[in-house]
């Protein structure tokens, strides 16, 4: 099992989350909230932050969460994403999770993506493999 130190770092040190510039605010066992400061290479198209960006936010912080309490590494198995709220460049969204089922093999978890006016903009409910030695 896995230090929550250890995990921490490797959450921190991710080249994914420092590209995406995912800060942590808190790290403890079960409990992760991360923040990201919204720059125009989030944005699509439209000038709103893609959903990939929103998504891949709220993958991060329920793995987080997860890993953070069991100590295993895991894999995303499926997540399903609702985007309630456009999000715009210059705006601070702050992402957390809670863990909803823990199973020896597989793991439920809700993510919730809020803005600074403390309004849900983007949810999703996701299943996690954890990857327990042979």
């Amino acid at each position: 099992m896995e230090s929550l130190d250890h995990v921490r770092k490797l959450f921190e040190n991710s080249a994914f989350n420092q590209h995406l510039n995912i800060r942590t605010d808190i790290f403890e066992a079960g409990n992760v909230r991360c923040t990201l400061q919204v720059q125009d290479h989030h944005l699509n198209v439209n000038g709103a932050v893609h959903g990939g960006v929103l998504f891949s936010l709220l993958d991060s912080v329920m793995g987080a969460t997860i890993r953070s309490k069991t100590g295993i590494p895991l894999v995303t198995v499926n997540m399903s994403t609702h985007y309630l709220a456009a999000v715009f460049e210059g705006e601070k969204l702050t992402a957390r999770a809670e863990i909803t089922h823990l199973g020896r093999s597989l793991v439920t978890a809700e993510g919730f993506l809020e803005g600074e006016d403390g309004l849900l903009k983007t949810k999703a409910i996701g299943t996690f493999k954890l990857l327990r030695k042979a």
